[in-house]
């Protein structure tokens, strides 16, 4: 549960957009089959929470969807739900609905046999809808599950408890909890070098985990630090965080094209 959380707290301070480049092979073991299976189409993958970037012309909220063929081999694909409004409508699920008209953000080739796979490599299309947005990419070592299949969700309750001790506010008529960031009560560092935090980043969790994260001028400023990180270390870090009493280590890469496009466009 603190690795959920605090892996909330990354995508805040690095922009929120991530794409799944790497995912586990779907299988299934209900009632007379068990083993790998097939798709048939993309799939809607199913994330630890929904997450939204404000933007001055309207809100992204980047989502990932798999194809798996028979023999486990995926292609991942990383869209953007865009709202002109930046009301924030997250994209629903409910009715497990795999048909998508934009172009995609990322493409990843996902082999299943891992000697020959490499959990990071993808293909960035800057001039689709959403690229601004992204910074992370996500290897996924578990599956939360996909959509139409809800036994492997999380336990959001659980999560919940995390943020006992946060403000609340009123976000769509609902209630939010209030994720203030800043020096006094975070610190992250990559492969042991700590990132500075500029200023106060003030985000919102939603009580069905949907984190809102507005993009502000010190936003640019955490970018352009990432960014010579990634040109000097490698995309690839062990991401050690701290917030309050809670801490946390993650395995993550970083998008440079993505982070250059976003520091172009800020």
């Amino acid at each position: 549960m603190k690795k959920l959380l605090l892996g909330a707290l990354v995508l805040a301070l690095a922009a929120t957009g991530c794409a799944v480049t790497d995912y586990p092979v779907i299988t299934d073991d209900r009632g007379s089959y068990s083993g790998i299976i097939r798709t048939g189409h993309k799939a809607y993958v199913v994330g630890t929470s929904q997450i939204a970037t404000i933007f001055d012309d309207g809100s992204d909220e980047l989502f990932s969807m798999v194809y798996q063929n028979q023999y486990g081999d995926q292609k991942l694909y990383t869209f953007n739900n865009f709202d002109p409004t930046a009301s924030v409508l997250f994209m629903d699920q409910t009715y497990c609905d795999w048909r998508y008209d934009g172009c995609e953000i990322v493409r990843a080739w996902n082999p299943a046999n891992s000697n020959i796979d490499e959990p990071f490599d993808y293909e960035f299309f800057p001039d689709c809808s959403g690229a601004r947005s992204l910074s992370l990419l996500i290897s996924q070592s578990s599956r939360l599950a996909e959509c139409g299949d809800k036994m492997l969700m999380a336990d959001k309750q659980g999560l919940m408890g995390e943020f006992a001790n946060l403000a609340t506010t009123t976000w769509r008529g609902q209630t939010a909890y209030v994720l203030p960031i800043n020096a006094d009560n975070t610190s992250v560092s990559l492969n042991g070098v700590s990132a500075p935090i500029y200023g106060q980043f003030t985000s919102f969790v939603t009580g069905g985990m949907d984190l809102v994260v507005p993009a502000t001028p010190n936003l640019r400023h955490e970018l352009a630090w990432l960014a010579n990180y990634v040109a000097q270390n490698g995309n690839q870090a062990n991401v050690t965080l701290t917030y309050g009493s809670v801490s946390a280590n993650l395995n993550m890469a970083f998008s440079a094209a993505g982070i250059n496009h976003n520091l172009n466009r800020f």
